[in-house]
């Protein structure tokens, strides 16, 4: 699995968690994602502690949520290429 690949699944899972949780935010049911006193919303998408309250209606609120969306996507294409090269160095050390 090539090195880009990795990357690129990363960043699409980053994205579409990000979309996930704004659509549930859009539709007002972000509340769903409450397990106990555990919001689910930070630990998926740490970086949406930067959205505003007009995150989809005024200007510096839109730029906010594209910029943490684009934060998510680089968290996840690293915790996705360091998983890759855990399973490298792993599988490497298996091999004779």
């Amino acid at each position: 699995m090539a090195v880009r690949l990795v990357l690129g699944v990363g960043a699409l899972i980053g994205f579409f968690i990000s979309l996930a949780v704004l659509t549930l935010l859009w539709f007002g049911v972000a509340g769903v994602l409450h397990l106990g006193q555990t919001d689910l919303m930070y630990i998926f998408w740490p970086s949406s502690l930067m959205l505003t309250v007009g995150w989809r209606s005024t200007p510096h609120g839109i730029a906010m949520t594209i910029a943490s969306v684009a934060i998510n996507c680089v968290l996840y294409m690293t915790v996705a290429y360091g998983l890759y090269r855990i399973g490298r160095v792993v599988s490497n050390a298996v091999r004779p």
